[in-house]
């Protein structure tokens, strides 16, 4: 009799939910008269930059314009000077980011050689790293020399030397490598 009555219960629920859910099917909206005012629209945002004229965004930029090799143009310096059209570059490549790219580079190597022990290429590659960033900002070239040192000869005084490094230059980026192939033991 229990099994009958809870058949019975979910029958009636499913019929009950049909009415209710299962015909919004049927349903149809009726457009709005063509003599009603459109909806609200928000304004644009204040600093949101107008739409541009199709013809104006697919343009290619002016002779007189700077373009990337791809022919695409890029922002202006400043907030108020003109835009141009179409998609743009965020900035340009100066001699100061390709010289940051390049350093980067190096530093990548350094690190690559490093991971892998290889202590003729850490030599070679620390030698351009001071030849052509002779400033040092990063505080990596005392660092990685320190590491040749103690892969070259591993002991007490490469060890010491490694401890005296990491005193005075707790905040470079060397530091963990430094630790990992002069402080740590090496694992087999």
């Amino acid at each position: 009799m229990v099994p009958a009555l809870a058949l019975a219960a979910g029958a009636v629920t499913l019929l009950a939910g049909w009415l209710l859910f299962g015909r919004h099917h049927e349903r149809r909206e009726v457009p709005p008269p063509a003599d009603d005012p459109p909806a609200f629209e928000a304004p644009p945002p204040a600093n949101a930059n107008p739409p541009m004229p199709k013809s104006e965004a697919l343009s290619t930029p002016k002779v007189d314009q700077e373009v990337a090799a791809d022919g695409l143009g890029f922002m202006p310096l400043h907030d108020g000077d003109p835009r141009p059209p179409g998609p743009l570059h965020p900035h340009r490549i100066t001699p100061t980011h390709q010289r940051l790219f390049a350093e980067n580079r190096i530093a990548n190597a350094l690190d690559d050689a490093t991971d892998a022990q290889d202590v003729a290429a850490m030599k070679s590659l620390l030698a351009q790293y001071r030849r052509d960033f002779p400033e040092d900002r990063w505080q990596l070239q005392d660092g990685y020399a320190v590491i040749i040192g103690c892969l070259e000869h591993p002991g007490v005084e490469s060890r010491a030397a490694a401890e005296r490094w990491l005193e005075v230059n707790n905040g470079s980026t060397v530091k963990r490598s430094v630790l990992r192939n002069c402080i740590q033991p090496q694992q087999p």
